[in-house]
């Protein structure tokens, strides 16, 4: 009982917190909240240290080195943050658009691409012809079709190269411009290069990616099926799409 007694002392107290924040910050996939939390913890380290007596040195002296590396990598990153600053005359789009990123996440993603104006009849992409560029539509509308036959049509939300971009084979359909369109366009290159330094936006771009697949797919299964809606007298829903 004794023992117990000291080992949930005051003085041993800020070691319990100290090591909770440093197992939290493990979990913590957010580079900026790991650092600030593993800041902490190791600060309520020291203090644990100094109340509990003896020739402690050594451990706070390597606490401070800890602290110094992640005081030093969170000003780059409020440095970075701060600098960041989402188009203001998009940032009401893109915040739709866009639903999962904060807006660093998305002033990230715009330096691997770039906000462009579609006129009505761009082509986006050409069945069978090799694809350099991803898009993510923002604004407006694009008609799908394949072997000559309107299929569907896609609208804001919607990326129009993804399965170029997965499988770097050919489009699968020829994508035109409906309407005037606002979308973000990304060189399949660079953005790969991108994602492989930004680890955390790339996760999150392939799973906007992989359910918008799968709800093509789905819905692509139930036109092969025999149920498909109505193509002609009524535009389909941005949700009647194939995948591009």
């Amino acid at each position: 009982m004794d023992d117990l007694s000291t080992l949930f002392s005051l003085n041993n107290w800020p070691g319990h917190l100290s090591y909770v924040l440093i197992a939290i910050s493990y979990w913590l996939t957010e580079i900026f909240w790991l650092r600030v939390v593993a800041v902490v913890g190791l600060a309520l380290e020291i203090v644990y240290f100094l109340l509990s007596g003896g020739d402690l040195r050594t451990g706070i002296g390597w606490d401070l080195v800890f602290i110094m590396i992640n005081l030093y990598q969170l000003s780059r990153l409020v440095q970075d943050r701060l600098s960041l600053r989402l188009p203001e005359n998009d940032r009401a789009l893109l915040r739709r658009a866009l639903t999962g990123l904060n807006d660093w996440q998305i002033v990230r993603l715009l330096n691997a691409g770039a906000l462009c104006d579609l006129p009505t009849g761009t082509r986006l992409a050409e069945e069978n012809q090799a694809l350099e560029k991803l898009y993510f539509l923002c604004a407006g509308r694009v008609g799908v079709t394949i072997g000559g036959r309107d299929v569907s049509e896609l609208e804001e939300g919607n990326f129009v190269g993804e399965v170029a971009f997965l499988t770097e084979r050919p489009a699968t359909a020829t994508v035109i411009a409906k309407t005037e369109c606002r979308a973000l366009a990304f060189d399949s290159d660079k953005l790969k290069r991108f994602f492989q330094n930004e680890t955390e936006v790339a996760g999150l771009i392939y799973q906007l990616i992989g359910r918008e697949l799968a709800h093509k797919i789905k819905l692509s299964n139930t036109l092969l099926a025999g149920e498909p809606r109505a193509i002609e007298g009524a535009a389909p829903s941005a949700a009647q799409s194939n995948p591009v």
